[in-house]
């Protein structure tokens, strides 16, 4: 079954869109002088923190040279995606021929999203897939999809092909995949029988957190109210309809056996049999006729989710808190939801021109933000982002083609691991509020849900680790890491001049004239240290810092 038939004529899929999409790019690139070069180094910095995983000087250069505009559309047109699954493969059946017993798994897939995260050029594609994988969650943390790395990887590369596509296409392939279809349990989901009620786990979570959310809501996100109270989206006859939308998917080489195939990550299909085709009233008191195929009934009913006007500022909330800050304004939300309606081109779902706006809108580049602008950093992007400031020698390969980064399991010490999240609502909730002055100022901090005392600890050793105890020049060095480099800092003469680079770096010049004060008085204060100690004290103290663990 083509893609382009699943998505029906209600909404164009890509398929459809992008002879339009490629005009876009050819009229829209532009040939005049860049008009939004960033001033400094700072503001580049500060632009790359939102857009990547974190800012390298390769990058800064780049954008001051070209401009906000124009990096990102290199980064979205030029640049080739960096893919998980096909490194995965070339793993696995260099494990299979050397013959020694072992076997590819989820500490492969973490070394790869760690080289990539710190290495891949693709860097705007891969950040808005671990923001996507945040709002379409799967997870190995379930037990019908942790022994699948490949799987999970071709799932995450689904997120990264679709990262600047519609989000139309992006929920038709998250839906047909076989990880999401085990993870959320519609996979071999069966039509009504004796005792037999279809599963309805995926029917409400694609309501529920991949679209359309369980109250009306205006464009702006604020929530729509009759007689004071929200207005529901949904109610339980809609799950329980839209549950036998998603029955009768299986393997897709399953043939006309819905429990035969064999274990694929290519998209399922629908054994026609065990498909529901009874009326269905759904989204909106919509109905999907009777009689209709599988792949009939699913084009219908993601149709009516995905043109349903919460989709807009409901997407638009969720990417801009990955992205740029917790507390967007209704403004901000607004424009960005605008943007999902409406591209300029009157093409809908345009994540393409959802990403630009996020990133560029005025409230995002205002030199001096409110207060209530930004973020608490994620605790894995901390990571990342020092692994991109600075020169890390990276091991040799392993004989299967592994780079091992020296995190296999950031759990432990971060409280996140990519497509490693306890529940499908994720690590965080968008709607968390601390306890304390946030949720006094009614003010949402997200990652704060997952920062406590242990982590806090937990992620500074790790941190440690990283910036301090392994180095490049150290007795012994492990073979399984990176090493830092520290000699960018140990070139410079003056305690101070150490400071200004980690503030360049890795503070995009906001460093705080306390902060640096106080990072300057220590490395006067270490009398006798060498300069390899003194420049990695710096960096384990920078990177533990508070301030490093917010974004403005």
């Amino acid at each position: 079954m083509s893609l382009t038939s699943r998505c029906g004529a209600l909404l164009l899929c890509a398929a459809f869109i992008a002879p339009a999409a490629q005009a876009r790019i050819f009229f829209k690139a532009g040939f005049e002088a860049p008009t939004d070069v960033p001033a400094t180094d700072a503001e580049a910095a500060r632009f790359l923190t939102q857009a990547t995983f974190g800012p390298s000087l390769t990058d800064i250069a780049r954008v001051r040279a070209i401009g906000y505009s124009a990096w990102i559309h290199q980064q979205m047109n030029q640049v080739p995606m960096t893919a998980a699954r096909p490194h995965m493969e070339a793993v696995s059946a260099a494990m299979v021929a050397a013959a020694t017993g072992d076997t590819i798994g989820q500490n492969q897939r973490m070394s790869r999203w760690f080289h990539t995260a710190a290495t891949g050029q693709d860097q705007l594609r891969q950040k808005t897939a671990y923001a996507l994988s945040q709002i379409f969650v799967i997870s190995d943390t379930n037990g019908s999809i942790s022994g699948e790395p490949i799987q999970m990887s071709e799932y995450w590369d689904l997120l990264a092909r679709n990262a600047f596509g519609y989000y139309r296409t992006l929920l038709d392939e998250v839906t047909y995949n076989p990880s999401m279809g085990k993870f959320l349990s519609h996979f071999r989901n069966r039509k009504a029988g004796t005792g037999r009620e279809p599963d309805e786990n995926y029917a409400r979570e694609v309501m529920q957190l991949f679209s359309i959310g369980t109250v009306e809501r205006n464009l702006d996100y604020s929530p729509m109210l009759q007689s004071g109270q929200p207005i529901p989206t949904y109610d339980q006859a809609v799950i329980s309809n839209y549950a036998k939308v998603f029955t009768g998917f299986a393997y897709a080489n399953a043939g006309t056996n819905l429990f035969g195939g064999t274990n694929t990550y290519q998209p399922m299909s629908c054994v026609a049999t065990e498909h529901d085709t009874t009326l269905k009233t759904v989204v909106g008191g919509s109905t999907i006729p009777a009689g209709q195929s599988c792949a009939s009934d699913v084009r219908d009913g993601l149709n009516l989710l995905a043109s349903h006007p919460n989709v807009g500022p409901f997407i638009a909330r969720q990417l801009i808190q990955r992205f740029t800050t917790s507390n967007p304004s209704p403004a901000y939300i607004t424009r960005v939801a605008q943007k999902f309606n409406n591209n300029g081109d009157n093409e809908r779902g345009d994540l393409n021109a959802v990403i630009k706006q996020i990133l560029l809108d005025p409230e995002a580049r205002a030199a001096n933000p409110p207060a209530t602008f930004g973020k608490i950093r994620e605790p894995l992007l901390r990571l990342t982002a020092v692994l991109r400031a600075w020169d890390f020698q990276l091991p040799a390969a392993t004989q299967y083609g592994e780079i091992r980064m020296g995190m296999t399991n950031p759990t432990g010490s971060y409280a996140q691991r990519p497509l490693g999240a306890p529940t499908v609502f994720n690590f965080y909730e968008p709607d968390y509020q601390h306890p304390g002055a946030l949720a006094d100022a009614n003010l949402y901090a997200p990652e704060m849900q997952i920062i406590n005392e242990g982590t806090t600890y937990s992620i500074s050793n790790s941190l440690a680790d990283y910036t301090f105890r392994y180095y490049v020049g150290m007795t012994n060095p492990p073979t399984d890491r990176p090493l830092i480099n520290v000699s960018a800092l140990t070139a410079l003469t003056t305690p101070a001049a150490m400071v200004d680079e980690v503030n360049k770096r890795m503070f995009y010049g906001a460093m705080t004239s306390n902060t640096r004060t106080t990072l300057v008085n220590m490395l006067s204060f270490m009398n006798g240290a060498s300069a390899s100690e003194k420049a990695r004290s710096l960096l384990q103290i920078a990177a533990m810092s508070p301030e490093f663990a917010t974004q403005r």
